[in-house]
């Protein structure tokens, strides 16, 4: 994440020169922060199974998954990993957190609404161009509508249609925002997971 910051600080100074790459930055720096969040978290569980593997096993084995009382740990580590969701409200990553860490994954709600904003934004760049649309009282907008905070959006209306956008100059100001926001979230993960083991099994 500092790495992202300092590239980010790097190149934000050459938008005032080439302004028409506004786009391809905000871009970039929020489908490469998404993935890092996304790579940090998947190997902070697969780290965190090694010392919670008893419990797990029996959840997995409670919810469905026969075979999970005596697979070998690669294969209950990619079970694992396969809750790592910001879908639904990051819900299921919760309900994984505080199942194994025995804390939420998040510090607060409002650093929650943001990671979650963000995640949603890299969607619609990634998944729908960065742009998505309504019909009045008929279709409503995939991801527009899903924002709890960031105003990262632009709108046209044509008749009873909206076309949304994202404004790259206000992406880039969220980023910012968010970035301070994950790190937030590390520094609460460092604190209850890293400087307190109390949540890890007994090997023996």
């Amino acid at each position: 994440m500092v790495q992202l910051l300092e590239y980010a600080s790097v190149v934000v100074p050459s938008i005032r020169e080439y302004p028409h790459l506004t786009p391809e930055l905000a871009d970039s720096v929020v489908v490469l922060i998404v993935a890092r969040l996304e790579a940090f978290f998947n190997d902070l569980v697969s780290l965190g199974t090694r010392h919670r593997e008893d419990t797990l096993r029996k959840h997995f084995q409670k919810n469905g998954h026969k075979d999970a009382r005596t697979c070998d740990l690669p294969t209950l580590v990619t079970l694992v990993r396969g809750r790592v969701s910001f879908e639904n409200g990051g819900k299921r990553l919760d309900n994984l957190f505080l199942l194994m860490f025995q804390c939420s994954v998040w510090p607060s709600s409002d650093v929650r609404d943001v990671v979650l904003d963000l995640v949603l934004l890299r969607n619609l760049i990634v998944h729908n161009c960065g742009i998505d649309w309504s019909q009045d009282s008929v279709v409503p907008a995939a991801y527009a509508s899903q924002f709890r905070a960031a105003d990262v959006l632009s709108v046209r209306r044509y008749g009873e249609f909206a076309v949304y956008s994202v404004d790259h100059y206000k992406a880039l100001l969220f980023v910012k925002d968010a970035t301070l926001n994950v790190v937030k979230q590390l520094q609460y993960l460092e604190q209850h997971l890293v400087n307190n083991m109390t949540w890890a099994e007994d090997p023996t």
